[in-house]
């Protein structure tokens, strides 16, 4: 009643001056948090030298770095992950006048189950709205609509904190205080800001200007840079020497060396290099439905995707051999069964079934053949393999052990063992009457007609493992006329095999070149 009264007994101008009072005072704290962090960029920007940057006309960033990551290991004793370690010697160049970016990066893999291939590089260029992309090991280019202007170079920008600090300096007034955070006992300011649909969030030194660390976050997903190891050069430039990437608090890159320059010149960029012809357009096949591939008489190829199942009728039953699946699959090992049943009309059940090696990925639709009743045939190396991804162990009468160069079903089946990079026992199937030979991650293509490039992880250590089974294929005197893949629909006919065989990147000295040749 109280506060009632006093609000009837003030004058209406005495209403509009409290009105503009409650104002100001809520505009002075929204212009404090603004000028806090207007503070923050300006004082970044001159120990960065960012207006420097944008008075000249190219920078170029050169650095070294580690990429750590989880992959398959390739003996069976690890387990079925171990760890890969790759090196990157990676430049950026971008001339901020001509609108243009050039990114080039040598991948080197250092620790991990691969062959002798052990060199990648990837050459980037965007010029007046285009993008290409260069193949060092076939000279071929390929134009790529999906490139912009801040995907030329992947994920390597958030990692350098002088184009980050710029990035804050030319969208300042998009960027607010999100108050104070102290590291290594400095105090930092926490700027907030979105571009792109990333949420990001940086740390800056509130004493120094130097950016100590930047969380990005997009689609759920947050990724840390942690910046050290800061220097300067005689053009007025400063940077991170040293940047440690991570995500779910471990790091997923290393950057131990970078080196950031400046000219007011450069030699003009060209997307399409002298010698290099066009790539042709890969046509990828369509297998987003499930689907039924007689082979040959009797032989049937089953799946969907990414995941193919091979069921070779015997008589009264099928040996199968693939059961590739991931977690949220659907069409599952037995569904594939089902599919075939479907398509011939027949009900006709599965008595055995191969495991070919001991990757989890390829022994997750074990629990459905369990089920099913068919009996698991195993090297006796993969034995603890399989009885950990069914959680039981094997009997005899649910399982029997396999050797390199066995027969089965009367002669209709064999198998035989190619050891490579990927692992050190995986079984490959023969059927001598169709002539057919399967294989678990040794070769396929994803393309209607032609191959993936070998300048990839990890197409180019498959081509090696291709070339590891074509040796053991002519040791054994066997002339296949269909190559089949659990991860591939397309067959492929023996002139197509020895083609992808042949196919081959020159020797790392002579990609590096390439590489860095204008």
């Amino acid at each position: 009643m109280r506060i009632y009264f006093i609000r009837k007994t003030w004058s209406k101008a005495h209403d509009c001056r409290a009105l503009l009072c409650a104002l100001v005072v809520l505009q002075s704290g929204s212009a404090y948090a603004d000028e806090a962090a207007i503070k923050a960029i300006t004082r970044a920007a001159e120990v960065y030298g960012t207006d420097t940057i944008s008075k000249l006309k190219q920078l170029k960033v050169e650095e070294s770095l580690y990429r750590y990551m989880q992959g398959q290991s390739g003996h069976v004793e690890e387990g079925s992950h171990s760890l890969v370690l790759h090196r990157y010697k990676q430049q950026l160049e971008i001339d901020f006048a001509a609108k243009s970016k050039s990114f080039k990066r040598s991948d080197e893999n250092l620790i991990g189950n691969y062959g002798y291939h052990s060199l990648v590089t990837l050459d980037r260029r965007y010029l007046n709205g285009k993008g290409m992309k260069i193949d060092h090991c076939m000279q071929t280019y390929q134009p790529s609509t999906r490139m912009s202007w801040d995907s030329v170079a992947p994920n390597m920008e958030q990692s350098v904190d002088t184009l980050i600090i710029k990035e804050l300096s030319d969208n300042r007034a998009d960027v607010s205080s999100g108050g104070v955070s102290y590291i290594q006992g400095h105090a930092h300011t926490v700027l907030n800001w979105t571009i792109n649909q990333v949420r990001k969030t940086a740390y800056i030194g509130s004493a120094s200007g130097l950016l100590s660390r930047l969380i990005t976050k997009k689609n759920e997903i947050a990724t840390r840079y942690d910046f050290l190891g800061h220097t300067h050069n005689d053009q007025g430039l400063t940077w991170a020497s040293q940047t440690i990437v991570s995500q779910e608090h471990k790091p997923t890159l290393h950057v131990t060396e970078r080196v950031v320059t400046q000219s007011a010149s450069i030699v003009p960029l060209v997307l399409k290099p002298d010698g290099y012809k066009l790539s042709d357009n890969d046509t990828f096949l369509d297998f987003a439905q499930a689907s039924v591939n007689e082979v040959a008489k009797g032989v049937f190829l089953v799946g969907q995707g990414w995941g193919f199942t091979l069921f070779v009728d015997i008589g009264t039953s099928y040996i199968s051999v693939g059961s590739w699946q991931m977690n949220k699959d659907t069409f599952t090992w037995q569904h594939r069964l089902n599919k075939l049943d479907q398509y011939l009309g027949t009900h006709k059940p599965v008595s055995q079934f191969i495991v070919t090696h001991h990757h989890d990925d390829h022994l997750m639709g074990l629990n459905e053949v369990s089920t099913h009743g068919a009996k698991i045939l195993l090297m006796a190396e993969h034995q603890k393999a399989v009885e950990a991804s069914l959680e039981q162990p094997l009997t005899p009468k649910n399982s029997a052990l396999l050797h390199d160069g066995m027969m089965l079903a009367n002669n209709q089946v064999q198998v035989f063992d190619v050891p490579s990079s990927h692992a050190d026992h995986n079984l490959v199937v023969y059927l001598p009457k169709q002539k057919v030979v399967f294989a678990e991650d040794m070769f396929g293509s994803s393309l209607e007609t032609g191959f993936h490039s070998p300048n990839s992880w990890p197409s180019r250590d498959v081509y090696y493992r291709a070339q590891v089974l074509n040796e053991r294929l002519k040791e054994l005197g066997i002339q296949a006329e269909h190559f089949v893949s659990s991860h591939h629909g397309r067959v492929l006919s023996k002139d197509e095999f020895t083609e992808l065989v042949n196919l081959s990147c020159p020797k790392n000295h002579v990609l590096i070149n390439r590489l860095y040749a204008r």
